[in-house]
This record gives C-alpha cells, sequence and structure tokens, in this order.
C-alpha cells in the first residue's frame, strides 16, 4: 500500500538543505515515522478517523460471526495484523510507514482505508470507508501533525546547530 502525502514541502526542502551540508537526518525521519504510526494506531484504538470520524459500526452479522470465532468486536480488529504490524523503514532521505498485509492481491489496509462496493467472493459486497491513515482525502497531511513534525524538524536542526 503507497499514497504519497502532500503538504510538507516546506518541511523537505529545509531538510534537503540539511542533508547537502552533511548533516544526518535519518534519526530525524525515523522520529517522524513514530509519529505517523503513533496516529495510525491511535485510529484503531479510537475506532475513529484521525480526523475524528467515528467509523461505521459493524453489522450484526459481523458481530455475531465475530463473537461465535472469539474475535475482537472492535471495528477493523480480528487478528490484529492490519492494526499492529505497521512498519517503519528510513534513509538519510525517506521514512516509509507501511502496512504490507494482503491476501490472495487483496490489499486489506486500501480496502478499509478507503472503502469498496467490491468486496466478497461475489465481488458484490460494499465495505464502508474506515479511514485510520492521518491524510485528507486530497492526500494532505493532518494539519496538527504537520505542526508536530514541523516543530520537531526545527528542534532537530537546532540540536544539530548547537
Amino acid at each position: 500500500m503507497s499514497i504519497k502525502v502532500k503538504g510538507l514541502k516546506e518541511v523537505q526542502d529545509k531538510l534537503h538543505k540539511l542533508s547537502h551540508l552533511g548533516g544526518d537526518i535519518e534519526p530525524f525521519l525515523a522520529d517522524t515515522g513514530e509519529i505517523l504510526r503513533n496516529e495510525i494506531e491511535d485510529s484503531f484504538e479510537k475506532q475513529s478517523s484521525p480526523f475524528g470520524k467515528q467509523w461505521k459500526a459493524l453489522k450484526e452479522s459481523t458481530k455475531k460471526y465475530k463473537d461465535k470465532k472469539g474475535y475482537s468486536s472492535n471495528v477493523l480488529r480480528k487478528s490484529g495484523d492490519l492494526a499492529d504490524k505497521w512498519e517503519i523503514k528510513t534513509t538519510n532521505t525517506s521514512v516509509r510507514v507501511f502496512n504490507a498485509l494482503k491476501s490472495k492481491g487483496y490489499v486489506y489496509g486500501l480496502v478499509h482505508q478507503f472503502g469498496t462496493n467490491k468486496a466478497g467472493r461475489g465481488k458484490n459486497t460494499t465495505i464502508p470507508a474506515r479511514p485510520f491513515l492521518p491524510i485528507s482525502k486530497k492526500g494532505f497531511l493532518k494539519k496538527e501533525l504537520k505542526d508536530e513534525i514541523k516543530k520537531d524538524c526545527i528542534n532537530y536542526i537546532k540540536d544539530i546547530l548547537a
């Protein structure tokens, strides 16, 4: 699952300049990845989007199935693979926060982030969108996170220059 986040050009430009000064920005990028992963994990705990919108409740049939099988009653929580297995990969120029969960070509994260009306064996089951990534429909990072990352970037640069 790969989604490009917009709205951090200012931070990216500053980091690009810093990297040309010989600064190692990988620790900062790793911290940024942790901030993003925490926000994603919070969505699963709160059962709501990072923007505060509650996820659509499970159907009664789904609740009964989960109860019968002994699964968690939480929305988007079965084995925990989608909620708990977010990875962070950093280089000196980038950070990726991702969950590679898929089965038989079915990319679970994308389906639940955006919803679909082509799920199930007959491809006619609707799964509502239950966003957990801290990006808007237009691809912009949540403002509070953007501000937090900018603040961390400033502090990181100050520490390097101190």
